[in-house]
């Protein structure tokens, strides 16, 4: 049926009295499209930053690619493109420039990537732009841009859509 690509077991997160997190178990195969639909502080959120190692998990555990992230959190998240609540963006740096810093810190080899992607986003044309001139929409782009720069096993977008126009949510 396919490999799993994640795995959560009874995954519980806490943030001192509140329970963001309880009892999470999820299988999610390789080639699978998951969205998760919840009100406001459901912990839809929360769990994406635990899956992605951004917060550790009160109790549970989770395996990603058939390792405990716990053990091997590292190894994992290159082989994870992620976007979660906002994008965190150097403003007084170009698009190209943003990506850049992102190539080199998670050691993706060649520059290639860079114009592929920005391509793929509709970003291409923003030449020497800085991103603190970018719309909100544009810095959406470039969020979902630095997520898909190492062509990601797993992507992880949380709001995805987020000051997107109708064009760039059909586009998405």
């Amino acid at each position: 049926m396919g490999e799993f690509i994640l795995k959560t077991n009874q995954l519980t997160k806490r943030y001192k009295q509140t329970v963001a997190l309880e009892h999470v178990n999820l299988h999610i195969r390789k080639g699978e499209i998951y969205g998760f639909i919840g009100e406001n502080g459901a912990g839809k959120s929360t769990l994406l930053r635990v899956i992605t190692g951004l917060a550790p998990p009160t109790s549970g555990s989770v395996e990603l690619f058939g390792i405990r992230t716990r053990n091997d959190v590292a190894h994992v998240q290159k082989r994870i493109g992620a976007l979660i609540e906002s994008p965190s963006l150097f403003l007084n740096m170009t698009a190209e420039e943003n990506l850049e810093l992102q190539r080199l810190q998670r050691g993706i080899p060649g520059r290639d990537c860079i114009e592929k992607t920005l391509k793929l986003v509709g970003l291409e044309h923003t030449g020497k732009k800085k991103v603190k001139n970018f719309s909100l929409g544009m810095k959406q782009r470039l969020g979902i841009a630095m997520a898909l720069l190492s062509d990601p096993e797993f992507l992880i977008l949380d709001e995805p859509t987020n000051g997107l126009d109708p064009t760039g949510i059909v586009e998405l």
